[in-house]
């Protein structure tokens, strides 16, 4: 009876160590992963119909921080805002990444970008053609089914904040 005990918690400490010791995602296969999705990203912006693919990149509760802009929390914000400024103009989006740090189920990237906008003629008198440049940083999930989805991705500027002068009232 002692001897059948013994083996028994033998037996469980076994299969909890198997456990313990399931396969980890391999980080070059996540670098590859996001890598790509990367790709996919930075091609929706090349047409003006793609607001709901660049949405689709975000967790439910993703947030994309835009440099000299106002937060956009959730993929229906960012789809509302991506579909009006798609229509103002043409937009060049590159990444340069210089990090992709895995931690199943996260994941940090950082890197560099550029932003060339061209301005159409729907675009508001206020946003002329430009081109901004700095680091960016983009914190990912992976969903329950292995999706890579972005929580949140921020862009930080180094081209210093337009000036928009304002007309006060009774100066001239």
């Amino acid at each position: 009876m002692r001897r059948s005990l013994v083996v028994l918690v033998c037996l469980v400490m076994l299969v909890s160590g198997c456990a313990k010791a399931a396969p980890q995602q391999d980080a070059a296969a996540i670098r590859e992963s996001i890598s790509a999705l990367n790709e996919e990203f930075l091609g929706c912006f090349a047409d003006a119909g793609e607001a709901e693919c660049i949405a689709s990149f975000f967790s439910e509760e993703g947030i994309q921080l835009l440099s000299n802009a106002t937060s956009l929390p959730g993929p229906e914000a960012i789809r509302r805002y991506w579909q009006q400024a798609l229509g103002w103009g043409q937009w060049e989006i590159t990444f340069n990444t210089q990090l992709i740090e895995p931690s199943v189920p996260l994941a940090i990237e950082r890197g560099r970008y550029t932003i060339k906008f061209t301005a159409g003629p729907l675009a508001p008198p206020n946003r002329p053609t430009t081109e901004d440049r700095g680091t960016y940083l983009i914190h990912w999930r992976a969903d329950p089914n292995g999706t890579w989805r972005i929580a949140a991705q921020a862009f930080i500027s180094e081209v210093p904040a337009r000036v928009v002068a304002t007309p006060v009232p009774g100066r001239q």
